[in-house]
């Protein structure tokens, strides 16, 4: 029988986000199968989802800054006295601490994992997350960006291994409770008798708001645009608020704050929209409004454009065209067209998937 794993994760800190989640499910997942799980970042919110069984050290792995490579020595120490067998490294500049720490390790050096969550920037402090040992790519768009970009790195092709969700927590056919929805409607009254549009997630420039404004201007319904943000505590928000105001189509507009829990909020959608004007690397958002049977439209590209390919065709639009996105939203909101009961990207195959790699890399060696 093979000794139990030690396993180490690194990222900058561990608040609300993809990167965060991906690396508390795995901690956890990790533990759970007996072996030793270790995360280093600079803490947050998330620490406390993470099992009992799981070692977390703060450290300020994220902090860009000459002090932070003090730390170099530290992590060398940290990985050789816990006898760490895989460092898999989550975010660029921990990346690189990491590596540097293991370069001055001489015998025993853990297996290096380096998972590509993001399209970065191309350039050389990039390129050390194609110089992991084993390199985990989060969808087809990620893999084909560091094979593209940095061949003369990679010691082997990426392994795709998809982000997943658990279908417990979005169950196909979900419908909130009748207290929920009560609660939710007294709050929100303005989105009585009207169909939903959502654009889930924070937002930003990238995230294509205002590409919207073709179909906020148009009069085939009176569906509002519900956005998880708030103009009084957010800048950017704030901005959007004034820019929808001084566009004439306010009213079209409802903004919900930060959802903790998004289930009920995809169920009550008509559609949920993703018009983010650069790729992304995978597209969470869209996998869990479709796990929940919430049709999606989106612009065809990235991830998002291989999710819907694989679970909602028809909700692909042209990049950056506006008016086809206005006349999907519109069709979609008439003819309410039913997303199919199928969910490829489940949290037990990326939860699998990632510890046979971790496996795979150690008999490697």
């Amino acid at each position: 029988m093979s000794k139990p794993l030690v396993v180490v994760q690194l990222l900058p800190a561990l608040n609300n986000g993809g990167v965060e989640r991906g690396t508390v499910e795995i901690a956890n997942h990790i533990a759970a199968c007996g072996d030793t799980s270790i995360v280093i970042s600079a803490g947050g919110t998330m620490c406390k989802q993470l099992n009992q069984k799981v070692e977390h050290i703060q450290l300020q792995v994220g902090k860009k800054s000459p002090l932070s490579y003090l730390l170099i020595n530290k992590l060398k120490k940290l990985f050789i006295d816990k006898k760490v067998d895989i460092v898999h490294a989550r975010s660029r500049f921990p990346a690189w601490l990491a590596y540097l720490a293991m370069k001055r390790i001489k015998n025993n050096k853990p297996q290096f994992i380096t998972t590509v969550h993001g399209l970065y920037t191309v350039k050389r402090y990039s390129s050390i997350m194609a110089r992991g040992d084993k390199i985990i790519a989060v969808s087809q768009t990620a893999a084909d960006y560091i094979q593209n970009n940095y061949p003369k790195d990679l010691k082997s092709s990426p392994v795709l291994i998809h982000r997943g969700i658990d279908p417990k927590e979005f169950p196909y056919g979900f419908e909130p409770d009748v207290l929920w929805l009560q609660k939710w409607y007294k709050k929100h009254h303005q989105l009585v008798g009207h169909q939903i549009v959502l654009l889930p997630g924070r937002l930003t420039r990238l995230k294509g708001t205002k590409d919207l404004l073709p179909w906020l201007k148009s009069t085939d319904n009176d569906a509002k645009l519900v956005l998880t943000a708030d103009p009084g505590n957010d800048m950017f928000a704030a901005r959007l608020y004034h820019w929808f105001k001084e566009h004439g189509v306010k009213h079209r507009v409802h903004w919900v704050e930060i959802q903790r829990d998004m289930t009920p909020l995809y169920a009550i959608a008509d559609v949920v929209v993703s018009a983010s004007t650069r790729p992304e690397s995978f597209g969470r958002t869209v996998i869990e409004a479709l796990a929940i049977g919430t049709p999606v439209v989106g612009y065809n590209h990235g991830g998002v454009g291989e999710i819907l390919d694989t679970l909602f065709e028809q909700g692909k639009v042209d990049v950056g065209n506006t008016q086809q996105l206005a006349d999907k939203i519109n069709l979609i909101l008439a003819t309410k067209p039913q997303v199919e009961n199928k969910q490829p990207y489940l949290l037990d195959n990326m939860l699998n998937q990632t510890h046979s790699l971790y496996q795979d890399a150690l008999h490697a060696s």
